[in-house]
């Protein structure tokens, strides 16, 4: 269950991609930002811990019924959402986006090209490594 709800609120807080999965070092990184994606990092981490503190059962038997798709459940999800809990997605979103705009503003030209080159390298990668992940729980899940 703690998989499902971890891999819910990844969906609602994307933030850069894959920075944190991938080897910094071609990008020669300075240390003002690595300490911005460190800071970010933990930001995410926050936003995502103070969000799974206010999911009710209700919410957490959403996330964790096998029987509905992950669409249905992000529906399901979405429209179970209260007034206080959308607050929160929207600060966080905010706050990340300003992250996000303050880390770009560091970037050298070599640094945007290199990262550009990779994103368009990798596009789709994740996406498809996190679906044949899924895939092959629910077959093992199936199969027990």
């Amino acid at each position: 269950m703690n998989k499902k709800i971890t891999y819910i609120l990844l969906l609602l807080f994307c933030s850069l991609g894959v920075f944190a999965q991938e080897n910094l070092k071609d990008l020669n990184l300075s240390q003002q930002q690595k300490e911005l994606l460190k800071e970010q990092k933990q930001l995410i981490k926050k936003n995502r811990e103070a969000f799974k503190a206010t999911l009710t059962d209700n919410q957490k038997a959403i996330l964790a019924d096998i029987k509905l798709t992950k669409q249905e459940r992000q529906q399901a999800l979405k429209a179970s959402l209260t007034a206080s809990q959308k607050q929160i997605l929207a600060q966080n979103k905010a706050s990340l986006k300003q992250a996000k705009v303050n880390f770009r503003a560091t970037l050298t030209k070599p640094q945007r090209q290199r990262i550009k080159a990779r994103l368009k390298r990798n596009k789709g990668q994740s996406r498809n490594n996190l679906r044949n992940s899924i895939r092959l729980k629910r077959l093992k899940k199936n199969r027990n």
